[in-house]
């Protein structure tokens, strides 16, 4: 080592791994944030050519044009695509996705996945012991889901009509049949919407 490349640990010839981040969103609305740095920033036009420019790779979920080689990516951006699709129903999203599911023979990792990206209860021990499939899966979504429209409401009017905090918890957790844990999550995810 010459006392340039002593002192900086780094031979001339040394090179660094590139360090590539990929954002994955997974909503059913089209992403219409900023995708590069230019469009987040406030540049003077006579200064943009000076100021660097990064491109950030987006996954929409919903919608993508990537050529994916490991078959369980392919299973999870097609069902992602098919229950996040705006033109299905709830019951023709699940009834697509089954079908799916079943032709295709989705792995026990994709149902997690698909599970977790789309907040979805699921009993892993039924997986564990080969007593799950995607079927429970896509009624759990469907449950979940219908789930939060009903909180929302009861959220919704509870505010409304002047109840309080531990009203509206109570209102939950009898009309939903829910414990007091998911009830409070229900009301800190919709109780900032309504205030």
């Amino acid at each position: 080592m010459d006392a340039d490349e002593y002192l900086s640990r780094m031979k001339r010839t040394d090179r660094f791994s590139p360090v590539v981040t990929v954002v994955v969103y997974y909503s059913e609305n089209p992403w219409d944030g900023a995708t590069t740095l230019h469009e987040m920033l406030r540049i003077p036009e006579e200064f943009a050519a000076y100021v660097n420019d990064y491109r950030m790779l987006l996954v929409e979920a919903r919608k993508n044009n990537f050529v994916f080689h490991n078959i369980d990516n392919i299973d999870f951006f097609n069902l992602m695509e098919i229950i996040l699709d705006r033109q299905l129903s709830k019951n023709e999203a699940r009834k697509k996705a089954k079908q799916y599911s079943e032709e295709h023979q989705t792995g026990k990792s994709v149902v997690m996945a698909v599970a977790g990206a789309t907040d979805s209860k699921i009993d892993y021990q039924a997986f564990e012991k080969g007593d799950g499939h995607m079927c429970t899966l896509f009624e759990e979504i469907a449950k979940e889901s219908e789930s939060k429209g009903r909180a929302e409401e009861i959220i919704d009017l509870g505010f409304e009509f002047g109840l309080s905090e531990d009203d509206i918890l109570n209102r939950l957790q009898k009309k939903l049949d829910v414990p007091f844990q998911k009830a409070q999550e229900y009301l800190n995810m919709f109780k900032k919407q309504t205030i």
